[in-house]
């Protein structure tokens, strides 16, 4: 009955090998009028086991029998094979081991065999998601009777990611507007889904032989061991870890699980969870490494406040996301270490967040002064009879195992890049108000990050690393004022300031004559009509240039003048600034309003 159709969709899946787009059958190919029944018994022979080769004819002449509905006859029995259709979708787009990523395998293999595997399987998911979508379109009231079974929901789950290599465009969306009818939104509310269903009967046992040595079966921090650590053996590490070899989608679907979990549902879910996600930060790939950090970034915020602090996973978690910092160049590539240090800090400061944020004195003692005049001329005398507060001792000592651990060694280790130096500043930039007077000790150590972008002779064609550097400094004066007076490091700060804003004047006396020049170009620009869209783009992006210019000029302003009020008192700035302003290009170029 449908040979004629399986003919056609062959030879269309042929010739559109490369496109994702859904190839579409002539109409005349397509039998004349066809059932529900004669979809299980004919075009899938009765249910077959999915996953053969046939299965991607089978879902385009599927899908296309669909699209033309007016043929499709409605008969008695069609409830019971609305779900038996639905159940073998649902299996047979499944993504398979074939498109999981292995590092050991050859180059030409990875490149040729797996990328047809991987082509074929976003054909699958779309392909089948279109027709399921379609079957649950029916009517509303044979919603009822499609299966809502666990395994039924995890195979749409599976299509909820734009990082899987399987998941397209069309996939997504498809997959959404299933996961939104009403009986399957309702299945997916189940308090019993995602504790029961997805973490316990599905995550648990994938990431179960794959658990790190931190932490135990029931999800707390396990007691250090002495025993020798076992040989890598690559047979046995892909036998631990079927979720990443064999279950390729077990990290979209727990992905999925983490963003939906309620706050009350955790409070007793959590020793499902955190071990697969503590598994993830394990893995060196960076996909999955990733992945891993944005799930905990996005957990911490959910657990109960007293869950880090009696389990003592705030030093396991801490000890996993520390070392993913450290993914540096040249070992690591210059683009993939960029995305994870961004999800590595914003973890690691959420994991603060989770800690200390309703602590008293995590919300007292980093309330730093934003404007000059708040900062007082004297030091305040110190309290010699208060105790110290173990929470803030603990607090502060996180903190720095962030700047000695994680932001200190990586600029040593990279400070030639300047896309990771900007990265680091940013974090420092958000660490040392939390700090607060506690950052004076590693002023030595912090200056030089600093000083390394606003003394660099072309800072100007980095104007925006320019600009962290300089909210990093001011933040750095705000809280370390005092340390500012002595001589050393005022003359420091003084000699990054003007370094900077000689360069700065640099750029704004080169950007007037480029502008003289451009706006001639522009009169011959015009005369050419294929050349104004070009012309206009480069005026947007001199327009932008000069946005982010003034605002390093005012950010500089800023700077200077909280470093001004930090060191009055202490010296005339103005006659140590003399010797510099004799200088001819300084005199034209310096901001008075930087020490008045």
């Amino acid at each position: 009955m449908f040979a004629t159709a399986r003919k056609a969709a062959n030879i269309r899946l042929t010739n559109t090998y490369e496109s994702d787009e859904l190839p579409e059958l002539p109409s005349q190919s397509l039998p004349e009028s066809y059932s529900l029944a004669q979809f299980y018994n004919e075009l899938l022979r009765g249910g077959q086991n999915p996953n053969t080769d046939d299965d991607l004819t089978n879902l385009l002449v599927l899908h296309n029998c669909l699209k033309e509905s007016p043929r499709l006859q409605r008969e008695d029995d069609d409830e019971g094979y609305l779900g038996k259709v639905s159940s073998w979708i649902s299996k047979a787009i499944l993504p398979t081991s074939d498109v999981a990523t292995h590092d050991d395998a050859p180059e030409d293999v990875t490149n040729a065999t797996q990328q047809k595997d991987i082509h074929t399987a976003r054909r699958k998911g779309s392909l089948g998601l279109q027709s399921l979508l379609k079957l649950l379109s029916l009517s509303d009231t044979q919603q009822q009777n499609v299966s809502t079974s666990s395994e039924f929901l995890i195979s749409i789950l599976a299509f909820t990611s734009p990082r899987d290599v399987w998941s397209t465009p069309t996939s997504l969306v498809t997959a959404q507007q299933i996961l939104a009818l009403p009986s399957i939104h309702t299945a997916l509310q189940s308090p019993d889904f995602i504790p029961i269903n997805i973490l316990q009967r599905f995550i648990r046992p994938l990431f179960s032989a794959s658990k790190p040595r931190t932490v135990t079966s029931a999800g707390r921090k396990a007691m250090p061991s002495s025993a020798p650590l076992k040989r890598y053996d690559f047979n046995e590490e892909r036998a631990s870890k079927p979720w990443l070899h064999e279950t390729v989608y077990a990290v979209t679907v727990l992905e999925w699980a983490v963003r939906k979990i309620s706050t009350t549902t955790l409070q007793t879910a959590w020793p499902l969870i955190l071990p697969p996600l503590l598994t993830l930060l394990d893995t060196p790939s960076t996909p999955i490494l990733t992945r891993g950090l944005l799930l905990i970034t996005t957990i911490l915020p959910k657990l109960p406040p007293q869950t880090l602090a009696q389990t003592g996973l705030a030093s396991v978690f801490s000890d996993a996301i520390i070392p993913t910092t450290l993914y540096l160049p040249s070992i690591t590539p210059l683009e993939e270490s960029l995305e994870i240090l961004r999800l590595a800090y914003d973890a690691l400061f959420a994991l603060y967040d989770a800690q200390f944020t309703l602590s008293p004195t995590a919300s007292a003692t980093p309330a730093s002064p934003l404007t000059p005049a708040a900062i007082p001329k004297t030091p305040a005398p110190r309290d010699q009879t208060a105790q110290p507060d173990p929470n803030n001792q603990a607090r502060i000592s996180f903190l720095t195992s962030i700047l000695r651990s994680s932001i200190l060694p990586a600029f040593l280790h990279a400070s030639q890049h300047p896309a990771i130096v900007s990265i680091l500043l940013t974090q420092l930039t958000a660490l040392i108000p939390k700090l607060g007077v506690h950052a004076t000790r590693h002023l030595k150590d912090i200056l030089p990050i600093i000083s390394s972008v606003l003394t660099d002779p072309f800072a100007g064609v980095r104007l925006q690393d320019v600009l962290v550097a300089l909210e990093t400094l001011r933040m750095l004066v705000l809280n370390c004022w005092v340390r500012f007076r002595e001589e050393v490091w005022r003359r420091e700060g003084v000699r990054m300031l003007v370094l900077c804003w000689r360069a700065i004047g640099e750029v704004e006396a080169g950007r007037r004559g480029v502008e003289g020049i451009g706006e001639r170009e522009r009169e011959r620009e015009r005369e050419r009509e294929r050349e104004r869209e070009r012309e206009r783009e480069r005026e947007r992006e001199r327009e932008r240039e000069r946005e982010i210019l003034e605002s390093v000029k005012q950010e500089m302003k800023n700077t200077g003048k909280v470093f001004a009020k930090a060191v009055e008192g202490s010296v005339e700035l103005k006659e140590e600034l003399k010797p510099l302003l004799d200088v001819d290009f300084l005199a034209q170029n310096l901001d008075p309003s930087l020490y008045e």
